[in-house]
């Protein structure tokens, strides 16, 4: 569960992502792209010749302020108009900060253009900071994504631009309009070093009706501020957090296709048991 596709930042199709999760023998699979489900729904349909459980997924861009919460949506129904609407307006503001941030490169003298952009967003829908970074390294203005995001597009950084999104409880009612289930995923990169801080963000969501948290997460596949102390302790308390709150438990591997490995992360049978009965497979 959790992985994008070459339709956001992903730089595999959905086919061969199946192939992969087969390959890894993952009992349960699920595409999350980035505001967008047209990946995942192309998934679903090539799912029936895998021998593998599949939800359909999505990502959702959001934030509370100064900090970004992104919700997961699995078991989506396609059909539903409010979340389409939505997934378009996303879409455009994602462009639109594409756009900005060329910008701000052309006036430091990077010569990247839209269509350098779009080269590695391919068949993809969805366009974001990991494409431009891709776009950076091809024309040797850097020499790998980590660069890209610390010397120019990270927050921060000369070209940063904030991306105008929905609020995390807007997100979780789009999910439950198309009659989902909303997961927090990646709760440490919330916040990870204060988990009473984290208490309170948790009880928020669980609020707007936030009905599971990604508790195991492949928190080394990425550039983490946190130790493996922090981590460790971290999801211990989210394990504690779910049980007490009777929310569902799921784990990720985040995937993406540069970085880590798909079904890299282990989720204890109970809960594989739990998520299974809970989705009904």
């Amino acid at each position: 569960m959790h992985s994008h596709t070459n339709f956001s930042d992903g730089i595999y199709s959905p086919k061969k992502l199946l192939e992969l999760a087969q390959k890894e023998e993952l009992r349960l699979f699920s595409i999350t792209d980035h505001d967008t489900i047209e990946g995942t729904i192309l998934a679903e349909r090539l799912a029936l010749d895998y021998p593998l459980d599949y939800l359909t997924g999505i990502e959702l861009s959001a934030r509370l302020e100064n900090t970004k919460i992104e919700i997961l949506g699995y078991n989506l129904d396609s059909t539903s108009t409010k979340l389409t609407e939505k997934m378009d307006f996303l879409q455009e503001k994602r462009k639109e900060r594409v756009l900005k941030i060329l910008q701000r490169l052309e006036e430091i003298n990077l010569d990247i253009t839209y269509e350098d952009v779009v080269m590695q967003i391919g068949g993809g829908v969805s366009p974001g900071r990991p494409h431009l970074a891709r776009a950076m390294i091809e024309k040797k203005l850097v020499s790998d994504i980590n660069e890209a995001f610390e010397k120019y597009i990270g927050n921060g950084k000369p070209a940063y631009v904030r991306r105008e999104t929905i609020i995390p409880k807007e997100a979780i009612e789009l999910i439950r309009s198309g009659n989902g289930i909303a997961v927090l995923p990646h709760p440490l990169l919330v916040e990870g070093e204060n988990l009473q801080k984290l208490e309170e963000y948790l009880d928020l969501l669980v609020s707007w009706n936030l009905e599971g948290i990604e508790v195991y997460y492949d928190y080394d596949h990425i550039q983490s501020f946190l130790s493996k102390k922090k981590i460790r302790e971290g999801t211990k308390f989210l394990y504690d957090y779910s049980k007490k709150n009777d929310l569902l438990i799921t784990g990720g591997s985040d995937f993406h296709g540069d970085s880590g490995r798909l079904g890299s992360v282990n989720v204890p049978n109970e809960e594989i048991k739990n998520i299974l009965s809970y989705f009904n497979l």
